[in-house]
């Protein structure tokens, strides 16, 4: 099974005008919304995609997310020096992170010569804040989500062909913009592509919104998927894609399988995969929003009580950082004890209902 690295050296002699823009193209791009273009944007408002060769030269690439490094710096230099991605002009950066709101936001607008621009919403990178902001959707709607509207209202224009998508929480914020955005706007959109991103709350966001743009849009999930099915968004094109890893660690586009240019298809996802969702599913759907925001709260700042403020940092404190979370939950609210428990019961339950119904089968 080939990756997308193959399939950069397989088409990237091809522009966008011989070839026109396919799916495993807008995994490539919101894949590398995950690289900090900050130094591309210093002195200019536009870049080339193919000027962050001199900051992998230099070794200055910045990847804002959890993972490997070299698969993606792989893709980004294959990516750079093709003809089909380098030659790509990128405007509109914008990379906001205030831990104490706390927002985590970033995307970019690549523009090909083939007539159509494509924003990118960047996903979750390392921050407990922007980790924070995922869960807070359960509850809020929230800034991130305001800003990635605006982000597109303010760019998308009648005289070009306009495509959106982003990855995990990326992919989220594109299916905000694209719902929210006024008819206009959203005339001039081709096709919005949700990768392994979550749906909306029910009791935040009326899923039935979803209904008026899904002819638009394309959603693609691993076989392993946990992230993309949250608030299960129904998305009549859905795209399962086969991985090189397992569990988890499927989420990360990087991993996703190529087949002659195509993305390499499952008939369905795994089992697994399909229990842990449906202890989501329980946990969530049995808490008040309210409830939500507590729990969310107490979790957060038990993780935050020794300072750190990236997933990093709790790695590199080790047992101070397990202390400090464990003395935190102690003193958490009643609703997160609780939450805590009826997470464990519904846990074993599931796991139980899964066990039955196969022996059945």
């Amino acid at each position: 099974m080939d990756g997308l690295y193959d399939y950069i050296l397989w088409l990237g002699e091809f522009d966008f005008t011989a070839v026109p823009l396919r799916e495993v193209d807008a995994v490539i791009l919101c894949l590398l919304t995950y690289c900090d273009f900050t130094p591309l944007f210093e002195h200019s408002d536009e870049a080339l995609l193919r000027d962050c060769q001199g900051m992998i030269d230099a070794g200055e690439v910045h990847i804002q997310r959890i993972g490997k490094a070299e698969p993606f710096i792989q893709i980004l230099e294959a990516a750079a020096k093709s003809r089909r991605f380098g030659e790509l002009r990128m405007t509109g950066y914008v990379d906001i992170m205030l831990p104490k709101e706390p927002i985590q936001f970033s995307a970019v607008t690549y523009h090909s010569d083939a007539d159509w621009s494509f924003i990118a919403y960047r996903g979750t990178d390392s921050s407990l804040a922007g980790w924070k902001e995922d869960f807070m959707i359960s509850f809020k709607r929230t800034e991130a989500q305001a800003l990635a509207l605006q982000y597109a209202e303010d760019r998308i224009n009648p005289e070009r062909t306009w495509y959106l998508g982003g990855h995990s929480k990326g992919g989220n914020l594109a299916l905000y913009a694209t719902c929210m955005l006024p008819e206009d706007r959203r005339a001039s959109i081709g096709r919005m592509f949700l990768l392994d991103g979550p749906g909306f709350c029910p009791e935040v966001i009326d899923p039935m919104v979803i209904g008026k743009i899904n002819p638009l849009v394309t959603r693609i999930i691993p076989g392993f998927s946990i992230i993309g099915k949250l608030f299960d968004p129904r998305i009549e094109v859905t795209r399962i894609v086969q991985s090189s890893a397992s569990g988890f660690l499927q989420h990360d586009p990087a991993t996703w399988g190529i087949d002659h240019g195509k993305l390499a298809l499952l008939p369905q996802t795994a089992p697994r995969s399909d229990i842990i969702n449906a202890i989501l599913g329980k946990w969530i759907g049995g808490m008040a929003c309210e409830d939500r925001e507590v729990f969310v709260n107490d979790i957060f700042d038990a993780l935050n009580a020794g300072g750190a403020e990236t997933i990093e940092a709790l790695e590199s404190q080790g047992l101070k950082a397990y202390e400090a979370i464990s003395a935190r939950l102690r003193d958490s609210s009643e609703i997160t004890k609780r939450t805590f428990k009826d997470l464990s019961r519904q846990a074993i339950q599931a796991i139980k209902d899964a066990l039955f119904h196969k022996a059945e089968d």
